[in-house]
């Protein structure tokens, strides 16, 4: 699209490693600078590096590999022809092209005499591309220091010697996982400033896209658009594998036997590979593998579409050769140094007496058909799958095995290793000595892999994962990255299986639920102007190891918040009328063990009341604005709530000055307490995306059953608890038909020093425990037991308890208020910068 539109340079910046840049190499000629490479072609474009450098397993120098040279440079500029540079996101490599750009291209664009446009594209832009304080301090145990990767990659279009006039630069940086590009500094020069766009992906749902206009940025958008051609023409990712295909058992939990776990992952590979190529009508991985072709393309029209497999045992290098030898040596092989050399040698092949496993025990591996035949039932069913997908019957599937797939099967081990593969091979081979052709290497293979895959690198045909490593402290982007069974998958997802614990499967919901959130709020934010997305991450994960010192910032006030500002006593409080007004309702005495505790109301508030209540209470000292902290952070959750439906009752958050910034936020804020409870109201009726649920850290909101959520509901009782003081004499609070003994709590400089009152956890069923059960005594329901967490169990009550507070000199009463609240709310977690100043 750039081309089209007339820029004259594009810098592709392909990855950080070999291996990826190699990949992406070889993707952009195959896909946009196709053809025989004659004189015609030369002239359309310059395209550096050379595909002899570029795809060579020799080493050559940088400043060959990046050479542009003048004179090309110029007749490709005068002539409106791009400049095309694929560069590895590394210092040398960068340093090397800038330095290639400033010597031989920048002098030809001076003289030209035109404007001239440099796109420069920043694939996987959190990988390499971010710099914060843990960045600066860092090593690359290869490269040395990451910090300089950003600056030069800025000093491509801007270094210190400066840059033509004429050249109009833009940076675009993409990745699938942008949580460390949102929160990083603006001190990186690649930091977003100018737009955020959230690509949208083919499912069934969504907004269909404009075709006449298909990059209208005014018509409504959504995570998915409609795909007309159905699932199998959709992507599969977190929303087909963690929900709408839940029910076909994608995800298998691994048991505590590893061996186990590997045995039966492997058959479910292999038999999905038998239906597979059933269904291709191909020849078999064995025999395209023997076979000999006379063209690249009878190749590839003939030999069975590549099928992979990903075993994931740890994230140590160590552990992937160790992984893939104990596949080996189930598969028959006699030792593990036979199974190692194998590996080295880089072509190991399942053994023959995996056959003969199969024939002497086919049940486990029958079992696989009759699963995969349920989840095509149950995605056909979801997806409105016409026509089915066909199954041969198990005779088929064995006589397969035994003769293609099995002895077609190669094991890989792909990592930073020497002694590993470089990556897979999906193109044919052609031999130098008959000229003919080979069918690809990786037709059908197993890669035992870790980090390295967690970047871009692309398995092909991909059905079956085993995941069986754990992280201590999991981080959401790199987890996320490592899901590489997202894809185009839908003409066989019923054949896809995910195996890992059901710990780390839960956190892959996770994941894809804040995922999911920050798309909708970056969509909407290139809709209606919301604020800048939040980055999400959960209780028991961080977004992102990238940034140091990252915080983790609950919307939840709380089980028990207490609002300590408090109006001067020598001024009538506002907030006593508002009290008075509630309380010229039907209300009744509280006594237990034979002491008057106070009054509570006859009937308590809905959500939406007890938020209006809140926030009617007014502060002389306290008068936060419609900007900064909490503006941003509920106007965010209120953008993601309307993109589900449109809100009736918005804004959420409605603080008292409402076009300004208004007194710094507090962390426990009356009026992002009632902006709570109103959220809490609109997520009965609408499953949003990245909330959790109080209580239940694990449980996600847009898995909940909201018909259940409404019939639980919290009401708030609200009360007001006597003191030792004496009764309140002048005022609207007098006028009421019973008597407020005040009570005596310190105030220094407008603030509370105590706040909840009359806490006794041994107290007896007779005794009173303490205020914050205010409400149970009236209910006459059972006090929650002492050890528990603060939280009121989920689907019960809640309360607002008010204290009036006046000492001896002082010349009015004045209102405190404390909020309890059960568990079973939503709640967010946001990503926040180290030494972010916010409340």
């Amino acid at each position: 699209m750039a081309i089209d539109n007339g820029l004259d340079i594009i810098v592709v910046l392909a990855g950080t490693r070999l291996s990826l840049w190699r990949q992406t190499y070889e993707r952009l000629a195959q896909q946009l600078d196709s053809g025989v490479d004659n004189a015609q072609k030369i002239k359309r474009r310059l395209l550096c590096p050379k595909r002899g450098i570029a795809l060579s397993e020799q080493t050559h120098p940088l400043r060959t590999t990046y050479r542009l040279p003048s004179a090309e440079v110029r007749t490709r500029l005068i002539q409106g022809r791009p400049l095309i540079i694929v560069a590895m996101k590394q210092t040398d490599h960068l340093h090397a092209l800038g330095a290639s750009l400033r010597d031989n291209v920048f002098k030809e664009i001076k003289e030209l005499g035109r404007p001239v446009h440099m796109l420069v594209l920043d694939d996987e832009a959190d990988d390499g591309s971010i710099l914060d304080a843990n960045v600066e301090a860092s090593q690359d145990p290869i490269y040395g220091s990451l910090k300089q990767i950003p600056r030069a990659i800025a000093n491509l279009w801007d270094p210190p010697q400066g840059s033509p006039e004429n050249l109009f630069s833009t940076y675009i940086a993409y990745t699938a996982t942008p949580q460390a590009n949102l929160l990083q500094e603006d001190h990186n020069p690649l930091a977003p400033r100018d737009f955020l766009i959230s690509l949208r992906t083919p499912l069934d749902v969504g907004h269909p896209v404009d075709t006449a206009n298909p990059g209208s940025l005014n018509a409504p958008r959504s995570s998915t658009y409609p795909e007309a051609a159905g699932i199998r023409s959709c992507y599969t990712g977190g929303e087909v594998f963690y929900r709408r295909a839940e029910a076909a058992k994608l995800c298998v939990p691994t048991t505590n036997s590893v061996q186990q776990d590997l045995a039966d992952a492997v058959r479910a590979f292999l038999v999905a590979g038998a239906i597979r190529l059933n269904r291709s009508g191909r020849l078999g991985p064995a025999s395209a593998l023997a076979k000999q072709f006379d063209t690249k393309e009878e190749a590839l029209a003939n030999a069975a579409l590549p099928h992979s497999m990903l075993y994931h045992p740890s994230a140590a290098i160590q552990h992937h050769f160790l992984g893939a030898e104990d596949l080996l040596l189930w598969a028959g092989i006699q030792d593990r140094a036979k199974a190692r050399n194998m590996l080295e040698a880089g072509d190991a092949r399942l053994p023959h007496t995996l056959v003969e496993q199969l024939l002497a025990d086919p049940d486990p591996w029958a079992q696989w058909l009759e699963k995969y035949r349920a989840s095509a039932r149950v995605i056909e069913e979801e997806f409105d799958v016409l026509p089915p997908a066909s199954f041969p019957d198990w005779q088929t599937v064995e006589d397969l095995l035994v003769r293609e797939v099995i002895p077609g099967t190669r094991i890989a081990v792909v990592n930073s290793d020497p002694n590993a593969d470089d990556r897979p091979v999906y193109t044919p081979i052609q031999d130098a000595e008959t000229g003919k052709w080979r069918a690809a290497r990786d037709l059908c293979t197993i890669f035992v892999s870790g980090n390295v895959m967690a970047r871009g690198l692309t398995l092909e045909g991909m059905t079956t994962a085993l995941f069986q490593r754990s992280s201590a402290n999991p981080l959401a982007d790199t987890q996320m990255q490592m899901q590489r069974w997202f894809g185009y998958r839908g003409s066989y997802i019923e054949l896809c299986r995910v195996f890992a614990s059901s710990d780390q499967l839960s956190l892959f919901r996770d994941y894809h639920d804040v995922d999911e959130a920050v798309r909708t709020a970056i969509t909407e934010r290139m809709m209606t102007g919301a604020p800048k997305p939040t980055v999400l991450q959960g209780l028991n994960f961080e977004a992102t190891g990238k940034i140091a010192g990252v915080g983790n910032l609950p919307i939840s006030p709380g089980a028990r918040p207490f609002i300590t500002v408090i109006n001067d006593s020598g001024q009538q409080d506002p907030n006593v009328k508002i009290v008075a007004e509630l309380f010229a309702r039907p209300s009744s005495d509280l006594t237990v063990a034979k002491v008057l505790r106070g009054r509570i109301l006859d009937v308590p508030l809905e959500l939406t009341e007890a938020a209006d209540v809140l926030d009617r209470l007014t502060f002389a000292h306290y008068r936060p604005g419609s900007e900064g902290f909490h503006a941003d952070i509920w106007s965010g959750i209120e953008a993601r709530a309307n993109a589900v439906a449109t809100l009736a009752d918005a804004p959420l958050y409605r603080p008292p000055v409402r076009n300004g910034r208004g007194d710094q936020p507090r962390r426990t804020c009356p009026y992002a307490i009632a902006a709570y409870l109103r959220l809490w109201s609109v997520s009965l009726t609408r499953s949003i995306t990245g909330l959790f649920v109080t209580g239940q850290p694990g449980d996600r909101w847009s898995y909940a059953d909201l018909a259940r959520k409404n019939a639980e509901q919290p009401r708030f009782w609200v009360g007001i608890r006597y003191g030792d003081g004496a009764s309140v004499s002048k005022g609207p609070l007098a006028q009421l038909p019973f008597n407020i003994r005040t009570t005596t709590k310190r105030v220094v400089g407008g603030e509370l020093k105590t706040t909840w009152g009359a806490s006794d956890p041994n107290a007896g069923p007779t005794q009173y425990r303490g205020d914050v059960y205010f409400d149970y005594y009236h209910r006459h329901a059972g006090v929650p037991s002492s050890n528990n967490t603060g939280w009121r169990p989920s689907g019960s009550d809640g309360q607002i308890l008010f204290y009036v507070n006046q000492h001896s000199n002082d010349e009015h009463p004045t209102v405190a208020v404390g909020v309890c609240l059960p568990a079973g709310g939503p709640e967010q977690f946001s990503a926040t910068r180290a030494g972010a100043t916010s409340v």
